[in-house]
């Protein structure tokens, strides 16, 4: 069952994909959302391919996805979750950080299958939980093993490309973290983890939107690295944040306890 889910999986992630393409240098419309964020009529063309998918070929399966109408979470059923155009400023911008990113949930189990695809360079991340993790490019799909682990004083961090302030860099440079260890990039940067440029991922927000988040869970995980809450709680489909949350963190498995035992003390004040 698996198998076919994931079949299925690809196949969209490559259908959003080509209407992503299709439209990149600016045959669209944009539009502002009640949270200030921005939307285009792509972003509303693969949604609306995927609810018409999913109720065709999986109708006992529920959709879950920052562009769709129903935000009512069931218990007890399976869900995908899907970020239809993760990244749409970068689209929008003719840039080539954006990706479509899926999950499916299995109610019991968890997240069980991760995916990530770039349509501008045809790389599409996927994962089983328990099978390992894939890299398709050019029609060619490998297994990625984990990879071997590097001292602390090499890890490389993430910082997004388009976050202004110096909130990220003051816990860097306390952490002794120097310019030439930090990556500056985007939705991308799940890509890098999974070829070893990238190791560590710092998010000091009290909640980030689950489809932003569980189609790299998975595909991480396999690859040897740790995802959780800054109170080394695990993040979950369908559950809040813990109360007081500070962030998120992802990074290699071997240094987790390290990081959550000196981060909470070189975080901002709140």
């Amino acid at each position: 069952m698996h198998k076919e889910i994931l079949e299925f999986m690809r196949f969209r992630a490559r259908d959003a994909g080509r209407i992503m393409m299709s439209h990149l240098h600016g045959d669209y419309r944009v539009y502002t959302k009640p949270d200030r964020s921005r939307v285009t009529d792509v972003d509303l063309a693969v949604s609306e391919m995927m609810q018409e998918a999913v109720a065709r070929q999986f109708p006992q399966i529920g959709l879950y996805s920052e562009e769709s109408p129903n935000k009512t979470i069931l218990s007890g059923r399976p869900y995908f979750i899907v970020d239809e155009l993760d990244g749409t400023s970068h689209y929008i911008d003719n840039k080539t950080g954006f990706s479509h990113q899926s999950a499916y949930y299995e109610p019991g189990a968890g997240l069980m299958i991760g995916l990530i695809y770039y349509p501008w360079n045809d790389s599409m991340l996927y994962a089983i939980k328990g099978q390992g993790a894939f890299l398709e490019q050019g029609g060619e799909s490998r297994q990625l093993l984990p990879l071997p682990a590097k001292p602390f004083h090499q890890l490389l961090y993430f910082h997004s490309a388009r976050f202004r302030g110096e909130k990220y860099m003051e816990v860097f440079r306390k952490l002794g973290v120097g310019d030439n260890r930090i990556i500056r990039t985007d939705a991308r940067r799940t890509l890098l983890m999974a070829q070893g440029q990238l190791d560590v991922n710092l998010f000091l927000r009290p909640r980030i939107a689950i489809w932003d988040l569980a189609g790299e869970k998975v595909i991480i995980e396999e690859l040897g690295f740790s995802h959780c809450y800054l109170d080394n709680s695990p993040v979950r489909f369908g559950q809040e944040p813990p109360r007081g949350n500070r962030g998120y963190l992802m990074c290699p498995a071997a240094w987790k306890e390290k990081f959550l035992k000196e981060l909470p003390g070189l975080l901002p004040r709140e």
